[in-house]
């Protein structure tokens, strides 16, 4: 076997033993979309979304709330989006994929989003 094929074969089996979250990557503007709407996402209820008017002042600023992460932290912002519970089980923020007010390729988009609008400095 070539060199080439055995390097090829190695990445394809570290690629594909991975977790799937890790490899999921959404949409941003179906993100953005989920996020502004009143009826899916409903997130400007209780935070600052970046050029949404009346935002909510319950939860953080989604663009400030960003600054900490990186793209190896997706999985972490993701369980966020998923069940905030996991890291705080006193949040009222709704727990979007157990109790099925998004499915997991919202959350998908959703995270998408946030990574988009990461304020950097």
């Amino acid at each position: 076997m070539r060199t080439s094929n055995i390097v090829a074969l190695g990445f394809a089996l570290i690629l594909f033993s991975l977790p799937g979250a890790v490899l999921a990557k959404g949409n941003a503007e179906n993100g953005k979309k989920i996020v502004e709407s009143r009826s899916l996402g409903n997130c400007a209820a209780c935070h600052v979304v970046p050029g949404m008017e009346f935002p909510g002042d319950v939860g953080p600023d989604l663009a400030k709330s960003m600054e900490g992460y990186t793209e190896r932290d997706r999985d972490t912002v993701r369980q966020w989006v998923w069940d905030a519970r996991q890291f705080n089980p006193d949040t009222i923020m709704p727990p979007f994929g157990p109790n099925k007010l998004l499915t997991k390729e919202q959350v998908d988009d959703v995270v998408e989003y946030l990574f988009s609008i990461k304020k950097k400095n």
